[in-house]
């Protein structure tokens, strides 16, 4: 026995079966290879929270804070095994959702500091055009088929023209240029808006045929008061404030990585760099 117990073999045999008893122990309590944590943290909750504030306006209650925090976690599950598969690669649209959400996070950045009263009210001053009613004008029109019937119809009778059959109203009242434009298109309304009062005029042409019109009250657009359009003039600064954010973040990104274009592509290359976005 005792020389059984000195064998060098013995040794060895059961120093191996230790060893790999402990390398079992530890591949146990270890992670499997590939295995990643998901770490869910207070600021995840405070994003999800805010982003139901902003679209409900009214926090969530507890109920359905669970169910926002379920459906973030089966939504980062399937994306990490959907990236650890390379489902990503080669898809446009995944490419253009990462780019949209990382567009998210540039703008909701740019929010982070609230506007004071001041900063509103020069925004205020300096685009006044934004915030101003539109022109509206009340007037009468008379149809025609042509233009020759149309200036025909005004030389016989410039102060009263008749006018051919028409499925539109006669007369319009306190109309502004869009609600024009609905009606008889753009180009009429242009047209109309650049006439004057008084007299009948024309022929003016819209889908329908040619227009004799005459403008019998205007109303000229006003400057609404601040106090009146202030959540106006929040939400016009917000937009500025998050267009000149993602302006500097990818002015950033076009230092830090080399873009190489050819032909028609070069000038967009251009306009990033300049900033000059859509």
């Amino acid at each position: 026995m005792r020389y059984f117990l000195k064998e060098p073999l013995l040794h060895f045999t059961l120093l191996g079966a230790l060893l790999f008893s402990v390398y079992v122990w530890l591949d146990d309590a270890a992670p499997e290879q590939g295995e990643e944590v998901i770490h869910l943290t207070q600021q995840d909750v405070n994003w999800l929270r805010q982003s139901w504030e902003r679209q409900r306006l009214r926090p969530p209650t507890d109920e359905e804070l669970q169910g926002l925090l379920a459906d973030y976690l089966r939504e980062e599950l399937l994306a990490r095994e959907a990236i650890a598969m390379g489902l990503q690669e080669g898809d446009t649209i995944v490419r253009r959702r990462l780019a949209q959400k990382l567009e998210f996070m540039i703008q909701d950045t740019a929010l982070l500091a609230a506007p004071d009263e001041s900063t509103l009210e020069s925004h205020y001053q300096q685009h006044l055009e934004r915030y101003r009613t539109p022109e509206r004008i009340t007037f009468s029109h008379r149809q025609y088929a042509t233009e020759a019937s149309a200036r025909a119809g005004l030389a016989s009778n410039p102060l009263s023209p008749l006018g051919e059959r028409s499925l539109l109203e006669p007369e319009y009242v306190g109309e502004s240029p869009q609600a024009v434009a609905s009606v008889f298109g753009e180009a009429f309304s242009a047209s109309l808006f650049a006439l004057k009062s008084g007299s009948w005029q024309g022929p003016v042409v819209s889908a329908y045929g040619y227009h004799l019109v005459y403008i019998s009250a205007r109303e000229p657009g006003q400057v609404r008061p601040f106090g009146e359009v202030r959540d106006l003039v929040l939400v016009d600064w917000q937009g500025v404030q998050q267009d000149e954010a993602k302006a500097q973040f990818l002015a950033g990104l076009m230092d830090k990585y080399e873009v190489v274009a050819d032909g028609e592509l070069a000038a967009a290359v251009q306009a990033v760099r300049k900033g000059q976005l859509p």
